[in-house]
């Protein structure tokens, strides 16, 4: 089976060693180069992985940079394309080229959670379980027939890079077991229903923004769900941007009848927590940022029980009133 490759970062990383390590025929591999923003990254090892099998290597961000039919129909003369960590439209004249097609693999447990960051949704909703998919690449988004999937356990303290490796491992269990399948044309395919199941919004940094009046549970999700190396959960400290990198519920944690969510209402200097009110308990950050700043204890940036974290409006409102007061003294 003529295999061409298509893939980026770790998960791709790993796939593709793991099928040149079980004598796959890798033909070609197509290398996505990854955001300007991260850190991890994998162009490297999947050119020095490819050069060292003999394998043809070509990279590129957007795949327009050339007539990828011609090179995969022809040139190429793939039977089957696999793609893993994706994050681009990949189009018909990709997909369709391979004479059987091009089977991909989404974080999820397809018809749910189709879509962008499907790893980092799932812990912000708070889910106990998800998985990998293999299915074939259409026009729709995540839309294909389903060839199998592998579900994957989420543990109560699970991050996202906790999750992820998870998921990187089932990634490859996940293609290396339907490989010899796919390879002789034995393999299933269970068709979708596109009205089913649920799809996830694309995430932006902005969107990481702690609301305190939100639950511990909440909070402490999103936290766990943003930590490095994804751009983080955060909130707003003395009118300075706020990373929160590790945080915990506090079980049980004494009732506040006079509630402000975002009030700090305990610290310890010596193990460096800071207890903060949320909308039904109390959470304790343990490693925090100032933007600009490094990762420290949290007590080394809050050491106050009269602070209140995240936006606060009287502040804001201060602050206008002071920028329109040097504005009328411009003007006279």
């Amino acid at each position: 089976m003529r295999t061409l490759f298509i893939g980026s970062t770790r998960r791709g990383y790993l796939t593709l060693k793991a099928l040149i390590e079980s004598q796959a025929e890798i033909v070609g591999v197509i290398s996505l180069q990854q955001d300007a923003h991260e850190t991890d990254r994998y162009e490297e090892p999947i050119r020095q992985l490819a050069l060292s099998a003999n394998v043809p290597i070509f990279e590129t961000k957007l795949m327009r940079d050339r007539d990828y039919d011609e090179l995969i129909r022809h040139e190429l003369q793939a039977d089957l394309a696999i793609a893993v960590g994706i994050r681009v439209l990949v189009t018909s004249d990709v997909y369709a080229a391979p004479k059987h097609g091009t089977v991909a693999v989404h974080d999820s447990l397809i018809p749910e959670y189709r879509g962008f960051a499907p790893v980092n949704w799932a812990l912000i909703n708070g889910l106990k379980e998800t998985g990998v998919t293999l299915f074939f690449l259409n026009e729709q988004m995540d839309g294909g027939d389903v060839v199998d999937q592998i579900r994957v356990p989420i543990g109560d303290e699970d991050t996202a890079p906790d999750l992820y490796e998870k998921i990187c491992n089932a990634t490859v269990e996940v293609v290396l077991r339907n490989y010899p399948a796919l390879a002789t044309q034995q393999h299933k395919r269970v068709p979708q229903d596109y009205s089913e199941g649920s799809f996830t919004c694309s995430r932006i940094p902005s969107d990481g923004m702690i609301d305190w009046a939100a639950s511990t549970s909440s909070i402490y999700n999103l936290v766990r769900a943003l930590t490095f190396p994804y751009p983080g959960a955060f909130t707003f400290y003395r009118n300075q941007r706020l990373f929160v990198w590790e945080a915990h519920p506090v079980h049980p944690s004494p009732r506040y009848e006079g509630r402000i969510p975002g009030r700090v209402v305990g610290y310890s200097k010596q193990d460096g927590w800071v207890d903060v009110l949320t909308g039904d308990g109390i959470i304790r950050l343990v490693r925090v940022q100032l933007e600009g700043g490094e990762i420290v204890p949290a007590s080394d940036v809050i050491s106050s029980v009269k602070v209140s974290l995240g936006l606060n409006l009287f502040e804001l409102w201060q602050r206008l009133q002071t920028l329109e007061a040097l504005r009328l003294e411009r003007i006279h």
